[in-house]
């Protein structure tokens, strides 16, 4: 018999015949093995195609008991796929239940964060158990356990920052010596604790004579982890750089598993040419593949108005738009400061217009428009869109979630270019349509998918791994989900994880 005391250890045995199994699988109701509560007809049906022939011989259950052991490596517990019986029909029942369990955590996720975000608009991922499960059956089961996973280069980047911080937290980093702030000149024993700690995640300020003197390296490394970790880059040890380089390495190493988990739960990518909009980071990326065709700053929805997780599609880039005041702005904020400057709607260019469904508060087009010059259309039930914005100095700071939900873009008019792609529609071009004054509409050659996605860690194509506050309590709210379905390994430490804006 094959006894398997736990993912890891395994000795050969008889498999069950096929007339024990199906007896086993007669009947309704629920199979209770070894605490684990079993659908008895979703298995029937399963081994029903295979008229009733076990799945897991000898090679295959090794196999498969490897895959289970390195579950760790996908930021899951290997504990929760463990498979203990000694009777083979228990054994073949559980190793089943525990491949589709795994196999599904692979593809889809354990939770769909659509069930407890109220703002989550992309659909879970397509997962088909029986075909899964015929495929390992007759094929390479870690073959079709590694093709469930996501296989974009983000992925795989951030399974390998994984690694690396779980040997940070095996290993430690020094703790600060607390101060105020540290500034380039500053020397003793905080400025030599800073080095350690800067060098240990990485961020390497160099050799110095003086290990205890805040010099120039020091301040370029201060600089770097700062921009890592979407602070101002001034290369001052300040509150929040000495807050955020306190947070240990096993805080870290959850936040990248919620990570993983949220991108588990995501359909695949299959648009080669896409713009990936990170709201926890407030930048966009356009890819062409793996190439990056343009990054750029963006503003985002506030707390009280996070912009919403979606897939879109970019269809046309609108010059001079004008803008169509949503009646809960016009109520909560455009009418108490009109009471308060009577000559607001004027002087910025608002009026009220007859519109489908009756009359609305439109500012036109122009230089102060809330909208800027150039909107991106881009339709979708959240009506949330990108666009140019008249407040420029806004893209300085390093947090930028200040919306009503849409996106603002830093440099609108490259977009628009990159996005136009055609000779008719250089900058100049692009610069003459706006000067005009004009509305106008053009449709993209071909429409671009938008995903406004949210990422608290990343991994940069350099290695460079970034981390980023929990804007809008979506790590904390996923990690209670994972808690009600007995994902235990995500509860400690992850809230430690934040906190500097």
């Amino acid at each position: 018999m094959l006894f398997i005391a736990g993912v890891g250890s395994a000795i050969a045995a008889p498999e069950p015949d096929r007339a024990t199994l199906e007896a086993a699988l007669q009947g309704g109701g629920s199979l209770m093995l070894d605490g684990r509560v079993l659908d008895r007809a979703a298995l029937r049906a399963l081994y029903e195609s295979r008229d009733f022939a076990p799945a897991w011989d000898e090679g295959r259950a090794a196999a498969l008991t490897r895959a289970l052991a390195a579950a760790q490596n996908e930021g899951l517990d290997p504990g929760a796929y463990a498979v203990v019986g000694i009777v083979p029909i228990e054994r073949e029942l559980l190793l089943t239940d525990a491949f589709l369990r795994y196999a599904s955590a692979l593809a889809r996720g354990r939770v769909w964060p659509g069930e407890f975000e109220k703002d989550w608009r992309i659909p879970a991922p397509a997962f088909d158990p029986p075909q899964a499960f015929a495929a390992a059956a007759t094929g390479d089961v870690v073959a079709v356990l590694a093709s469930l996973t996501p296989s974009d280069s983000a992925y795989q980047r951030l399974r390998g920052a994984l690694a690396r911080y779980r040997d940070l937290a095996a290993r430690g980093w020094p703790r600060l010596v607390r101060a105020a702030s540290l500034h380039r000149g500053d020397r003793g024993p905080g400025v030599a604790a800073l080095r350690g700690r800067l060098a240990a995640e990485g961020f390497d300020p160099g050799i110095a004579a003086d290990t205890a003197l805040f010099d120039n390296p020091l301040a370029a490394a201060v600089g770097r982890f700062q921009a890592a970790r979407g602070l101002a880059p001034d290369g001052v040890a300040g509150r929040a750089t000495i807050a955020a380089l306190d947070i240990p390495p096993q805080a870290r190493v959850k936040q990248i598993m919620l990570n993983l988990e949220r991108s588990r739960s995501l359909p695949r990518f299959v648009d080669s040419r896409r713009i990936e909009v990170n709201a926890a980071a407030e930048m966009a990326t356009f890819y062409d593949g793996d190439n990056v065709l343009k990054e750029t700053r963006v503003i985002v929805g506030s707390v009280r108005r996070p912009t919403p997780v979606l897939r879109a599609e970019v269809t046309a880039v609108l010059f001079n738009p004008p803008w169509n005041v949503p009646s809960s702005i016009l109520r909560n904020e455009i009418l108490p400061r009109l009471k308060r400057d009577p000559g607001y709607l004027d002087r910025l260019g608002f009026s009220f217009m007859d519109r489908p469904g009756g009359r609305r508060l439109v500012q036109r087009p122009g230089p102060e428009n809330a909208l800027g010059q150039l909107k991106f259309e881009m339709p979708n039930p959240a009506n949330v869109y990108l666009h140019d914005t008249p407040d420029r100095n806004l893209f300085a700071r390093p947090q930028r979630a200040l919306s009503h939900g849409c996106i603002r873009v830093d440099d609108p008019r490259d977009l628009a270019r990159i996005l136009l792609d055609s000779n008719d529609w250089s900058r100049p071009a692009i610069d003459g349509a706006i000067a005009s004054g004009e509305t106008q509409s053009v449709p993209l050659p071909h429409r671009v998918p938008v995903y406004v996605l949210y990422w608290t860690a990343f991994v940069d194509p350099d290695g460079t791994v970034e981390f980023r506050d929990d804007l809008y309590g979506r790590d904390k709210r996923l990690v209670v989900a994972l808690a009600s379905q007995g994902a235990t390994e995500y509860l400690t430490a992850s809230a430690e994880a934040g906190g500097h804006c």
